[in-house]
């Protein structure tokens, strides 16, 4: 089977060798692995964009196709002959397209070939996170309407299209318009990664760990004040950040300020963007406990998974698929609550048998969900979809 991919995360080349982030590059190479040939479809990047693409693509059955820079959403839209046109030409090389979305392009990209069977990959709801934008309120009513129309046409293109989703809550939105629907499991973690521990937090300080996109809507600054009260409750704890900013975002200098009012600046660090492997994997192996306090709706995030993997318990706002996933191994909160954050770390660093408990049902959980698995789950249902829709 040849199957193309979009997806609007741009590639770079260098000296010959394709780069994307780590995130996408793991999924792309165990892809590629499980197919005859791979096209890639994607956007060269911006400038400045160059630092995240750490992840040379290892596989010797992909190619590339340079579409013109991710632009802005509403240039994408008003340009999409620019984009379409390349996918027609590259048509007869392809058995099968697969759209990561949602995407401001997919509906486009979709339609480019009608002849060719559409594989739809969603793993988030632009709607579900607009309120929590950095925004005015009339650029937020644009985008609402921008990503409302959006939706509606991925719906249209689900009607005919095998249709991932790695959520519950995608699943039921998507229930009844996909012509075939499947749920599946995104993660970076391949068997080789996992890390055993039966216990964490003996140590002082006790390092808390956040990784990932440094958005406001990941309830960053929840974390900063959790980290307080439990300073002020006496406990020697630190808060580890690793990730990267949107850009023009001004979330640092904000997480700088909450800290500094709440006089733990010298307890809070940022690290910086760390390639997703070892790099990355080494302030996992180096923590006690995994937080991520998002305030919007998720699909389910890949970095649960790799916590999970490295033995570190989990304290979790109660959003999206979270609750569905690992209810019963990790400790869950309402969003938007510093308090409750940190009650739930309290009762992890003073209950030993707890933090136990949730680590080995963690590891077992996370075991299940590697990229070896669930992409090669996925491999056999493309494959199957395609020979039916030839």
């Amino acid at each position: 089977m040849r199957l193309g991919f979009y997806y609007h995360i741009p590639a770079i080349l260098k000296s010959g060798e394709i780069c994307v982030p780590g995130y996408l590059g793991r999924f792309l190479d165990e892809l590629a692995n499980n197919i005859e040939h791979l096209t890639l479809f994607l956007h060269q990047p911006n400038p400045g964009e160059n630092v995240y693409f750490d992840h040379v693509l290892q596989a010797s059955n992909i190619d590339l196709v340079r579409l013109p820079q991710r632009k802005s959403a509403p240039y994408r839209l008003l340009h999409a002959k620019k984009y379409t046109m390349l996918i027609k030409q590259h048509s007869k090389n392809i058995d099968a397209l697969m759209l990561r979305g949602p995407s401001p392009l997919l509906p486009s990209l979709a339609n480019a070939d009608k002849s060719l069977p559409i594989i739809l990959m969603i793993v988030g709801d632009y709607l579900a996170g607009i309120d929590s934008l950095p925004q005015p309120g009339w650029r937020k009513t644009l985008i609402r309407l921008m990503d409302t129309v959006n939706y509606h046409e991925q719906l249209k293109v689900a009607r005919r299209s095998l249709v991932f989703v790695n959520s519950k809550i995608l699943y039921e939105q998507y229930d009844g318009s996909a012509r075939k629907l499947i749920e599946t499991r995104t993660s970076t973690l391949t068997k080789d990664d996992f890390f055993v521990r039966e216990n964490t937090c003996e140590n002082r300080p006790i390092h808390l760990l956040y990784t990932g996109r440094m958005d406001p809507s990941k309830g960053l600054l929840d974390m900063v004040n959790a980290l307080s009260l439990l300073v002020q409750q006496g406990d020697d704890v630190v808060l580890d950040f690793v990730g990267w900013p949107e850009a023009n975002s001004d979330i640092l200098d904000q997480i700088n300020s909450t800290a500094r009012q709440a006089g733990v600046e010298d307890r809070v660090f940022y690290h910086g963007y760390k390639s997703v492997g070892p790099e990355l994997f080494a302030y996992y192996k180096n923590a006690d406990i995994y937080l991520l306090a998002s305030q919007a709706s998720e699909g389910f995030p890949r970095t649960i998974w790799e916590a999970m993997a490295h033995c570190l318990p989990v304290v979790a706002t109660r959003v999206g698929s979270i609750p569905d996933f690992i209810q019963g191994a990790a400790e869950l909160v309402e969003p938007r609550d510093p308090t409750a954050l940190a009650q739930s770390v309290k009762k992890l660093l003073d209950d030993f048998e707890l933090r136990k408990t949730y680590i080995a049902r963690a590891f077992e959980i996370a075991k299940e969900n590697t990229l070896e698995t669930q992409v090669g789950n996925m491999s056999r249902d493309i494959l199957q979809w395609v020979e039916e829709n030839k």
